[in-house]
């Protein structure tokens, strides 16, 4: 089937996926639609509670099933993220059974939510264990692999929680907004023909705790983020993420360093930029009210750059001094 911009369709006939929390609503619907568009996928999921505690086998192997069931092939992994072994082991289960790994969808998350004041150590450690140990643990081995071959595609799932912000889970958004350093960090050290980024999606369904709304701490928080969504509850789909997830780890997208969000059937683009500030020359400090009488330049967001490294943000810089020189030099 040629997409309506006359595209060819994405197969991934040939390639090796692997999706972490992939027994979950989205890692679920992301394994399904690899699998349907022809890659073979370990769908690893270690089967424990929204919390990260606990096990089972049950949360993967539906999902295989219902794969093979479609012709499809998958294979079961019950290992956990959050070990250097468990992440070697979901990565060698690809290898041993498929000979290669072409994508990675670091997916596996947990949740405990609480006030900023009131999360407990536990509650930061189990977070930052899954969501930011788990995206090393399983993409450095999958990354040795994609180096061997020349060859991959590593997609990092962030959540609207970090990036923008969510009462009730700094834990979850600090993790989440980790995904953005990392990401930046691999994308300019792969060679060409691997790419890394970072999806952030929201979805109906997943692994959610049966306490009532006003029992829990976030509850006026999704109260009000029930009243916005109401107006497209209908396009939350998970499979409507796997869209955008799909494409990010195939062999169409040939980007790397970029970050999406897919929102009530909303896609688009989220970028960091930098306004252009305000400089001042010279080794003299400026002083605190010199920040204050040029807070509105450097607040200014109507013109901004958008550096993707380090020395980019430099660049910014370098710009800026030669600009303030040939401003001085025309006497403007």
């Amino acid at each position: 089937m040629i997409g309506a911009a006359g595209h060819a369709p994405i197969d991934f006939r040939d390639r090796v996926v692997v999706v972490t929390g992939g027994g979950g609503a989205l890692g679920a619907a992301f394994s399904k639609e690899l699998a349907r568009r022809g890659a073979a996928v370990v769908v690893n999921d270690l089967g424990g509670d929204t919390t990260g505690q606990g096990s089972a086998a049950d949360y993967a192997d539906v999902v295989v099933r219902e794969i093979e069931a479609a012709g499809g092939r998958a294979l079961a992994n019950y290992d956990t993220v959050a070990t250097e072994a468990g992440g070697e082991a979901i990565i060698d289960a690809a290898l041993s059974r498929f000979g290669r790994v072409d994508a990675v969808i670091s997916n596996a998350g947990n949740q405990r939510n609480a006030g900023f004041g009131a999360l407990s150590a536990d509650d930061i450690d189990a977070v930052l264990a899954v969501h930011v140990k788990g995206a090393f643990f399983v993409c450095q081995p999958a990354y040795r692999a994609m180096l061997r071959q020349g060859y991959g595609r590593l997609l990092l799932i962030g959540s609207q929680s970090g990036v923008f912000g969510n009462p009730f889970r700094a834990n979850y958004g600090a993790a989440k907004t980790a995904m953005i350093g990392l990401m930046n960090v691999i994308a300019q050290e792969a060679p060409a023909g691997i790419a890394v980024n970072c999806l952030f999606p929201n979805a109906r369904g997943g692994r959610l705790g049966g306490t009532p709304l006003a029992e829990r701490p976030d509850g006026a928080f999704l109260k009000a983020a029930g009243e916005r969504s109401r107006h497209y509850a209908d396009a939350m789909t998970p499979e409507s993420v796997a869209a955008m997830a799909c494409y990010l780890v195939s062999n169409a997208c040939t980007t790397s360093q970029n970050m999406y969000s897919v929102l009530g059937g909303k896609f688009a683009r989220i970028f960091i930029g930098l306004t252009q500030g305000w400089c001042q020359p010279g080794s003299e400090a400026p002083t605190s009210e010199d920040i204050l009488d040029h807070l509105a330049a450097i607040d200014d967001c109507t013109r901004f750059d958008m550096p993707r490294s380090g020395l980019e943000e430099m660049d910014t810089v370098v710009a800026a001094r030669l600009a303030q020189k040939g401003t001085q030099a025309t006497g403007e």
